[in-house]
């Protein structure tokens, strides 16, 4: 969707949706400067910064919108017209609000606010324990309101603080460029991800992040930027399959490319709300075939380039257990009803295991581990780079065939490992069962 194509107005409130939720009150924001278009209503990273609270809000929970009275609140009705906010939204002075005002719990922002988005979840489950505890009292409706300066010393807020996580950040009003700047540095450092490997922290993020800024600027969805991440990864490996030292270095190059640009995808979901099941296949499906494609192509390239057969071998070993363990990984998620491969609990490298913290670990185990930053997809595409650029991408074959042959093995052990705890619920279950059957005789 264009930012021209019309878009239905959203719904008016009524009491049903406020059940057991929480309203999201919006007070005007401060008068911008004569002439100047309210900073509310500026796009920040792709959104308006109003919209970006709401849908936040949405995120967190909250069952309607609700926009009080001042001379910009049109303006700010205008900014929350969008298909991604499935909330109702409407006036303070809506007679629809009578009843349920009167027993929803509410958090009052300001319309320029910035806010991450635990700390909102944080706010919202203290919203509905206090406004639980007040039922049980009969007190009246409880409310939540921020400004700053003043707000940021209240308990509710310190704990909303304390929800934050490493790159998390404090509630940022939007009064002109400094803070409007403040809020786009904060939004897009909050991206990172506290299991980002070694290159993704100091090469790969910083680069996706200045790309993302720029693609969220543009109408491009973040599926769309997928398929395009994927075409660059298979030219990559088309390029490999030409065997030349050139065709290596190039393909292997854009192999990195993809890698890079692979961050921006999920990053642009993120920052506009548009994550879905679909971007999630798409995502794990495509660094898959881009990790098959290269060395597939790569082996193929350099068993026409020397006629060792040898690179056939690894190459065709590799793509095997690539594809028996991503086979195996793809039937988990599609009965956990994902597409996230960290959802997936390998125990070393891609995700953590059930006893990933436990003590018992062997210490072949706990040296799986030690290493597991290497063998991260960020890390081993950046290698593979290098290693093409060193004219070693012969050896490195046999590195990551052994290496995707482990991989492989670790996804047994976890298929294993799961069907005995199948098979032990089971027999829990089963025992349960009996003295039922023996009581009802």
């Amino acid at each position: 969707m264009t930012n021209d194509e019309p878009i239905p107005t959203p719904v008016m409130i009524d009491a049903p949706p406020l059940a057991g939720g929480w309203l999201l009150v919006l007070d005007p924001a401060a008068p911008a400067k004569v002439g100047e278009a309210p900073w509310f209503g500026r796009r920040l990273l792709g959104l308006s910064v109003v919209l970006r609270l709401a849908l936040t809000a949405q995120a967190a929970g909250a069952r309607a919108i609700v926009v009080r009275a001042g001379s910009e609140r049109e303006a700010m009705k205008s900014a929350l017209v969008d298909e991604r906010l499935k909330l109702p939204v409407c006036d303070d002075g809506d007679p629809l609000l009578g009843n349920a005002l009167s027993r929803a719990p509410s958090l009052r922002l300001s319309a320029n606010l910035v806010v991450f988005r635990t700390a909102l979840t944080a706010l919202a489950a203290r919203l509905q324990a206090e406004s639980a505890r007040r039922d049980r009292s009969g007190d009246g409706p409880f409310e939540i309101a921020f400004e700053s300066g003043v707000s940021e010393t209240s308990a509710a807020w310190q704990d909303a603080r304390a929800a934050l996580g490493t790159y998390g950040f404090s509630p940022i009003a939007v009064y002109d460029r400094p803070s409007f700047d403040a809020a786009e540095r904060a939004l897009l450092r909050s991206l990172r991800k506290p299991q980002d490997g070694w290159t993704s922290t100091h090469l790969n993020r910083p680069l996706s992040l200045a790309i993302t800024r720029k693609l969220v600027a543009t109408s491009l969805r973040p599926n769309q930027v997928s398929v395009a991440i994927l075409g660059v990864g298979l030219v990559g490996a088309w390029l490999a399959s030409r065997g030349t030292y050139a065709s290596l270095v190039a393909g292997a190059a854009l192999f990195h490319a993809q890698s890079v640009l692979d961050g921006c995808d999920g990053e642009m979901s993120r920052l506009t709300f548009r994550g879905s099941h679909t971007g999630e296949w798409l995502d794990t499906i495509g660094d898959d075939l881009t990790n098959y494609g290269f060395f597939g192509g790569a082996a193929y390239g350099l068993y026409t380039q020397t006629g060792h057969v040898l690179y056939l071998g690894l190459g065709g070993l590799t793509v095997f257990c690539g594809l028996v363990g991503s086979g195996l990984e793809y039937r988990y998620l599609v009965k956990i009803g994902s597409g996230d491969l960290l959802k997936y609990p390998l125990g070393i490298g891609k995700a953590p295991g059930p006893d990933a913290n436990s003590g018992s670990k062997s210490g072949i185990a706990r040296g799986l581990d030690a290493i597991a930053p290497l063998f991260k997809r960020d890390t081993f595409v950046l290698l593979t780079f290098l290693g093409a650029v060193a004219g070693a991408t012969g050896p490195l074959l046999a590195v990551f065939a052994v290496g995707a042959l482990g991989v492989l093995i670790a996804v047994l052990k976890a298929e294993a490992r799961m069907a005995r705890e199948r098979a032990a619920q089971g027999e829990t279950a089963r025992h349960g069962a009996e003295p039922s059957r023996r009581g009802a005789s």
